[in-house]
């Protein structure tokens, strides 16, 4: 039992020296930098994949013109999918016959290289040009793009296709309809050439086994740009002389160049190749000799490249960026050319620096590139390098060899960025954010892996849609697309900015990681693009299996217990680099038992309440030690209370009292407003105000019309043979009020009748009398008199009305005449501008805090001019709107620290003392004074100084003393007169000298060359200006060397003039 119990104990003590031991690696670790990976878990929801069983090999992807398809090229297979998901829209077998594999096992090839391998994908409009490697027999076919299956011719793939599988190569179709291919063009090997074929004009090709050419190339890729084609490969270096070295180059040639006519004929004229430089600079520069994948950016005239070391070397890599007009440069310079094989490389001027391809108009056998045939055989390798747009690499890696690249150019929120993505060598992506600038580097942002691990494979094809923002990725058994924007997988507004995506930003409105283009406003659309990301190294621990159970001793008091116990560790995984700890018991118990113990009492809590009576709180807990395994529990209390403050009386709580009710509306509809009311309890400081409005009975008021009846016929002075007219009157208003009381008269209708004398025809309306011509030859009809002045408005301000009247006498209407026709009365609405408002002050703010702890500090409270506002010439506010009250005015406790001792005395006879404040941040009148103090040294003490410095002490002490207010007073006063003096003098002598300097200038020519300008005439030119601005106005025009920067004239830059200025009268030139 004892041997179980020790070995135990020594199991972890040894586990806790390992422990110790691995701390300091384990910290080294944590401070390491690592950039963010994507692992295939976190990668699989957002992936499209397909696959086809015996399908492999997908190393050939190209897009249809409308992008809406992906064509894929496979081992034996050709495919049509759809590119938003890769759902399979065709499939063609396309293998080879029995014939030609069996002449190919005859050459001594294996079955896996006796397939075809589709090496060539392009597309012309509607069709589809592919080539095989066919069982190193290639082969050609036209087929249409909408249907792979329908085939319309079959050539030879010879000089278009690689004969084997490994060997790369690259062509491109011309939009003429030329096919440009670089390859081999036999069985071995042992023949590239870049070569033309289809298309109207004639089938050229590079020189055949001249290295001087083509040494033993690896054709990378093509490109059409303008009028030429170029293509980027990397060769064996010809010229270089010691040992042997790969050189990565770019090539190009004239699209309608047609070839020599004897010398260079079925040959191009025009090809010339340069060395591609991608290297780290340094006194000792580091080479990234052999490219591996470009990519042409055609808006920015950019050609990315990624170039690594060999394969036999050390395994690195770096992205260098190359502009078209470092290109076209080096191909208008110089040649680098060798007299023979005995002799050196020199340079060699161009014989054609200006160099263009030609036209076709001179006829079909003439050369169309102006070049000389002799000069096209010799010089085809340009003297200069091209260099990359800056000196050192857009990124470089070490371990790690890059196959593919490809860029996506991203609007951030404040500017574009170039994502660069990089496949690399074991089957994973990196992806890059491009140096912003010539200063900036790159960043890491991500490694992308496709495959779990330690299930890596090398990816064929890396090409990007940037319509679909997505990679599409070709792998030995399958394609898969990737989405470039991942936004989504960001959850928190830290994540999303922090990961330094430029694809990605935070939405403030719609609290999300958004793309841009999915954001509602650009302003709300948060993204930081400044720090390079880095993964989180930290581990969360998680205990391992239990161990088996075992006997373990129990020690309770003065009694031994034997017990069953297990133990786990915190080792799956153990928590590295800040990581939580595991949560849980680390070993458990069993079979015995332990009685609980109280621990100490706990220091009693604050009281509950600063003022009044309270309550203190101390606790203990059942725990010293815990009851267990059927212990017996502690007995008592496990918490106390006690009062606290009961003879610290409280001061009244200022307080608002609650609202009241609603009062009435000021108005039954058409909005109106109501009032509230509180009121402060146990003073009048109470913060906020003490009435509280809303509008009320908003919905509008119904229209009413009110109409008054009809007045009593009443007769008008109006007579017409005997009988006599009647009017009556009424008044109608209609208006949206809440009373109809409210209406006030509105527009007056009157009407007439006539009445016979007799009484026998009744009464007639207006209208009877005036259908029927019953009038008088002696009537008169009425008319108004002018309108009165308006009447005073009946509002100064907000909209009155004032009104005006005219009567009908102007003449009165007689003898049955009409009356006059028209309102009596006008109305006209005035002072319409809204009425001046006073402002009023709003309600006292809470009081601010103490401004200081001690010392005297105060409280503030404001209020503002803005309930209402003053407005339309209104009274602004009167009284404060700031008020402070004192607080905390005790006496701040001190602060200083206390004197040091008194130093020794100096050779001054001096001697110091210091003091420190011991409070950082000092209030009111904390640490004032000085923190050193100074006294002269006793008499008696022991300094003994120096006789010299003790004489000439006391001789200077002795003349201070001396010198007294009268001796001040005395120096100044003559100081002061000896001034005005010496000022009056210069005065003077200044005068003088400014009109002898004008009379006396002469300009003297450096040269025997006369000056352009007529000397007389600026003269008579200058006469307006002073003798200062004269000069410098003449001088102008005839500069001296050193002022050629300043006023630059290009017809005197040959000469050079000086101004020499005398002022002896005796000695000038007369003019």
């Amino acid at each position: 039992m004892q041997d179980t119990i020790l070995t135990a104990i020594l199991m972890v003590t040894s586990l806790e020296i390992i422990c110790l031991g691995g701390m300091a690696t384990e910290d080294s670790q944590c401070q390491r930098f690592e950039h963010p990976i994507v692992t295939s878990e976190e990668l699989a929801p957002w992936l499209h994949v397909f696959r086809l069983e015996n399908a492999v090999d997908f190393s050939q992807i190209t897009f249809d013109p409308r992008q809406k398809e992906l064509i894929v090229g496979a081992r034996n297979y050709l495919f049509r999918l759809h590119s938003e998901d890769l759902s399979l829209i065709q499939g063609v077998e396309w293998r080879c016959d029995e014939t030609t594999k069996k002449a190919c096992y005859s050459k001594g090839k294996s079955t896996e290289e006796c397939q075809n391998y589709i090496r060539v994908l392009l597309i012309g409009g509607d069709r589809l040009f592919a080539c095989g490697t066919n069982a190193f027999t290639p082969i050609c076919t036209n087929r249409t793009l909408s249907n792979l299956e329908e085939t319309h011719d079959q050539i030879s793939g010879m000089a278009r296709c690689p004969y084997s599988p490994q060997h790369n190569s690259t062509a491109l179709l011309a939009s003429t309809g030329e096919l440009y291919a670089a390859t081999v063009m036999d069985f071995p090997g042992r023949d590239p050439a870049i070569y033309r074929s289809l298309g109207i004009l004639p089938p050229l090709r590079t020189a055949q086994y001249n290295s001087k050419w083509l040494n033993e190339p690896n054709f990378v890729s093509s490109y059409d740009i303008g009028n030429f084609i170029y293509f980027f490969f990397r060769e064996n270096a010809v010229e270089h002389d010691c040992g042997k070295i790969v050189f990565s180059r770019a090539a190009r040639v004239c699209k309608n160049d047609i070839g020599g006519r004897f010398l260079l004929e079925d040959t191009w004229t025009t090809f010339m190749k340069a060395r591609l430089n991608c290297s780290h600079p340094g006194e000792i520069p580091f080479y990234y000799n052999e490219l591996q994948s470009t990519f042409f950016l055609p808006e920015l005239e950019l050609i990315y490249g990624i170039f690594t070391t060999n394969v036999n070397s050390v395994a690195v890599s770096a992205v260098c960026v190359f502009n078209m007009t470092a290109i076209t440069h080096v191909f208008s310079g110089s040649f680098k050319y060798q007299e023979n094989s005995r002799s050196a490389w020199l340079p060699y001027p161009n014989p054609n620096p200006n160099f263009q391809c030609g036209t076709m108009d001179q006829g079909l056998y003439l050369n169309l590139t102006e070049r000389n045939l002799q000069d096209a055989q010799k010089f085809i390798l340009m003297h200069e390098v091209i260099q990359p747009i800056t000196p050192v690499p857009y990124f470089m890696e070490d371990n790690s060899r890059f196959s593919h690249v490809v860029v996506d150019v991203v609007q951030g929120k404040e500017m574009l960025f170039h994502i660069i993505y990089l496949a690399t060598d074991h089957g994973t992506i990196k992806k890059i954010l491009a140096p912003v600038n010539q200063t900036a580097s790159s960043c890491l942002l991500e490694e992308i892996h496709i495959f779990p691990k330690k299930q890596w494979e090398p990816i064929k094809s890396l090409q990007i849609l940037h319509s679909q923002s997505a990679l599409y990725v070709g792998l030995q058994r399958s394609v898969v697309k990737i989405p470039l924007k991942r936004c989504q997988f960001y959850k928190t507004f830290s994540t999303c900015v922090g990961s330094q995506d430029p694809y990605c930003g935070w939405d403030l409105v719609l609290r999300k990681c958004t793309p841009l283009e999915e954001s509602l406003s650009m302003s709300q659309w948060e993204q930081s693009i400044s720090l390079c990301p880095k993964r989180n190294l930290t581990v969360d621990g998680h205990f391992g299996s239990w161990s088996e159970w075992k006997p373990c001793t129990h020690v309770d008091g003065s009694s031994v217990g034997i017990c069953l116990c297990r133990t786990r560790l915190c080792d799956n995984p153990v928590p590295k680099c800040g990581g939580r700890q595991c949560e849980g018991s680390s070993i458990e118990i069993v079979n015995c038992s332990r009685n609980g113990g109280w621990t100490p009492w706990s220091a009693w809590s604050p009281c509950s309440t600063t003022c009044g009576i309270g309550f203190q709180v101390r606790q203990r807990s059942c725990n010293n030690p815990s009851p267990r395994y059927g212990g017996r529990v502690c007995v008592g209390q496990n918490r106390e209370e006690r009062y606290c403050n009961e003879h610290l009386l409280c001061s009244p709580h200022v307080f608002w009292t609650g609202w009241g009710v609603w009062e009435r509306c000021t108005a039954q509809c058409g909005g109106g407003i109501q009032a509230r009311h509180r009121t402060c309890e146990n003073g009048p400081d109470c913060p906020g105000c003490s009435v509280e409005y809303q509008t009320c009975n908003t919905k509008p008021c119904p229209e009413l019309k009110k109409t008054t009846p009809w007045t009593p016929w009443a007769p008008v002075n109006i007579s017409d043979n005997g009988g006599h007219y009647e009017q009556r009157f009424r008044y109608t208003c209609k208006a949206r009020l809440p009373d109809a009381s409210l209406l006030d008269v509105g527009r007056q209708r009157i009407e007439m009748r006539y009445c016979s004398k007799d009484g026998a025809t009744g009464c007639a309306t207006d209208g009877d009398l005036l259908h029927s011509g019953h009038r008088s030859t002696h009537t008169i009809n009425g008319a108004w008199s002018p309108w009165s002045p308006w009447s005073q408005c009946s509002r100064d301000c907000n909209r009155g009305i004032r009104n005006r009247k005219r009567i009908c006498n102007n003449p009165e209407p007689k003898y049955g005449g009409l009356p006059c026709l028209g309102p009596p009365l006008e109305y006209q609405e005035c002072n319409i501008l809204p009425c001046p408002v006073d402002g009023s002050w709003s309600c006292w703010s809470s009081w601010s805090k103490c401004s200081a702890t001690c010392g005297s500090g105060h409280y503030m409270r404001t209020r503002s001019c803005t309930n209402p506002a003053p407005a339309y010439g209104g009274d602004i506010c009167l009284g404060l709107h700031t008020e402070e009250a004192l607080c905390n005015t005790k006496k701040c406790p001190d602060s200083w620290s206390d004197w040091s001792d008194w130093s020794s005395c100096d050779v001054s006879g001096v001697q110091v003392r210091t003091r420190q404040c011991d409070v950082l941040f000092p209030v009111g009148q904390q640490c004032s004074g000085n923190t050193t103090e100074s006294q002269p040294c006793d008499s008696d003490s022991n300094f003994i100084p120096d006789v010299t410095v003790a004489r000439t002490s006391s001789m200077k002490e002795k003349r201070c003393g001396e010198f007294n207010l009268f001796h001040m007073t005395a120096v100044g006063l003559s100081s002061s007169i000896l001034g005005c003096l010496l000022t009056l003098l210069v005065y003077t002598y200044c005068q003088r000298y400014q009109q002898q300097s004008h009379d006396a200038t002469v300009i003297h020519p450096v040269s025997p060359a006369p000056l352009n300008t007529n000397i007389t005439n600026h003269l008579n030119k200058l006469d307006k200006y002073d003798s200062v601005d004269a000069i410098k106005a003449f001088n102008k025009n005839n500069l001296i060397l050193e002022e050629q920067n300043k006023y630059f004239n290009p017809h005197l830059t040959a000469k050079a003039y000086s101004n020499a200025y005398f002022t002896d009268l005796n000695h000038y030139d007369e003019y």
